[in-house]
């Protein structure tokens, strides 16, 4: 069995302006009081910054699906304290349209819900559920949505999202949830199925719209190489607990420890833990293959 990680911290509750996320002792166990009893969640503390992005990777059934399930209410609380944003989720009545509404859930393969006869249908479709009566209004909401995932609104807006190409359509879904402004995006594996392009050029929206909007992302994949490329930190749950919570050049230099919880080291990390051990220090910010290479050949003398 592994050590401890000493990389965990228990940071108390915090509720400030700058907090997205503050998780306190919150435990979850299905089948509670029955024979098939499972304990999904053991005592989750951790706090979530506004403006971050956060991997959250493990083994299958580690916990993590259970806990991002949490953060819109789609699991209520059993136990222990949950806030997001000003809603805390531990009491009974919590104002679920609003709480949807500012965390956006994508799930995987969510072109598998579009729908409507139209793309611009299909991406006003959440906002009319929510309320939104003024059709001038939910279109340019749409309109503006369409244009931050890199679709030309005017091209796509009344053709069938089913005679989209797998990414395009994957953009439109992402469109239906960003369209209704959340601040907090939760994504579930969302390359899953694309090709290498796709898979880059949605990573490259989610890493825009969290650098430049400014939404807070909550991203689960079983992919390495993409947690360590884009995200600022790396929460990791094993058996229902954190087992690491860092950056993601500290968590890849525990190589032993992350291929005993079946997870893969990622290509630039394992060079660079060789490039360490060699005797060359390359700054912890420098995790793709452009960014590795400037700092080899600034190490180098140019080289």
């Amino acid at each position: 069995m592994s050590k401890p990680n000493k990389q965990v911290v228990t940071p108390q509750l915090v509720t400030d302006s700058q907090t997205a996320i503050a998780a306190d002792n919150l435990c979850f166990t299905y089948n509670a009081k029955s024979p098939f009893s499972k304990q999904a969640l053991n005592n989750i503390t951790l706090n979530i910054k506004k403006g971050e992005f956060v991997a959250v990777v493990g083994h299958t059934g580690s916990g993590k699906t259970t806990f991002v399930q949490h953060l819109n209410a789609l699991i209520r609380v059993q136990s222990g304290e949950l806030r997001v944003l000003e809603h805390n989720l531990s009491q009974k009545k919590v104002d679920l349209k609003l709480l949807r509404k500012q965390v956006g859930m994508v799930f995987q393969y969510p072109e598998y819900q579009l729908f409507a006869d139209s793309v611009l249908d299909d991406v006003c479709f959440g906002l009319k559920n929510f309320g939104l009566k003024d059709k001038a209004e939910r279109e340019a909401l749409a309109e503006e949505a369409i244009g931050l995932v890199g679709l030309d609104f005017k091209e796509v807006k009344n053709k069938s999202p089913f005679d989209l190409s797998g990414g395009e359509k994957r953009r439109v879904a992402l469109a239906g949830v960003l369209a209704m402004k959340p601040q907090i995006l939760v994504m579930d594996e969302p390359t899953a199925g694309l090709d290498p392009r796709g898979k880059r050029e949605i990573l490259s929206l989610v890493s825009s719209l969290n650098k430049e909007q400014g939404i807070t992302v909550v991203m689960v994949s079983h992919d390495m190489n993409e947690v360590y490329e884009n995200a600022d930190r790396i929460i990791v749950f094993r058996d229902g607990q954190i087992a690491y919570d860092t950056t993601p050049r500290d968590l890849f230099r525990n190589e032993e420890d992350i291929v005993s919880m079946n997870l893969e080291i990622p290509h630039m990390a394992k060079f660079a833990n060789e490039l360490e051990r060699n005797g060359y220090i390359i700054p912890d910010n420098c995790k793709t293959v452009e960014q590795t290479f400037e700092a080899v050949m600034r190490l180098k003398g140019g080289e």
